[in-house]
């Protein structure tokens, strides 16, 4: 993907998507092209400087939590006040261990969660996800890029 393409539609995505006005500013992005979430993750990191940043890949990096913690641990971790944002690549890492319903339970709560500090998550798309999403997000195609936005199907403009 060509870098500057990529910055200028993540841009406009956190324009419109972390909107004052958007009362649901969580979203995710996926693609199956392993090269292009490696791309996200390093230009939302550039992107956004000041938000944590928790790896799979580097659990133990970026006060993330243990990798065997519960999904009430995770939940918590995500969504405590004292961040000033988070971004979360390779979830799947933390939510392979649980039930089939804690792993709707994070998305549903991600989904649905307002005021707060912002959450980005970065994952592989699959089949498996959109199982799980249960109408909880809306995908968008991302023009010229191997990448889907998932947002919440909550989002209203206020």
């Amino acid at each position: 993907m060509d870098n500057d393409i990529l910055n200028n539609k993540l841009a406009h995505i956190l324009k419109t998507y972390h909107a004052a006005n958007v009362r649901y500013q969580h979203f995710a992005l996926s693609s199956r092209d392993m090269g292009a979430l490696s791309q996200l993750s390093l230009a939302l990191r550039d992107l956004l400087p000041e938000y944590s940043f928790w790896s799979g890949g580097e659990p133990e990096n970026g006060n993330a939590p243990p990798a065997l913690c519960s999904r009430r641990e995770f939940i918590h971790a995500t969504f405590k006040d004292d961040l000033p944002g988070l971004i979360i690549t390779q979830p799947n890492f933390w939510l392979q261990r649980w039930h089939h319903l804690d792993r709707q339970a994070f998305w549903s709560a991600l989904s649905s969660r307002h005021g707060g500090h912002h959450v980005i998550i970065i994952f592989p798309e699959s089949d498996e996800f959109k199982r799980l999403n249960l109408n909880y997000f809306n995908s968008n195609q991302i023009d010229n890029l191997p990448v889907t936005l998932w947002d919440s199907s909550k989002k209203q403009l206020f």
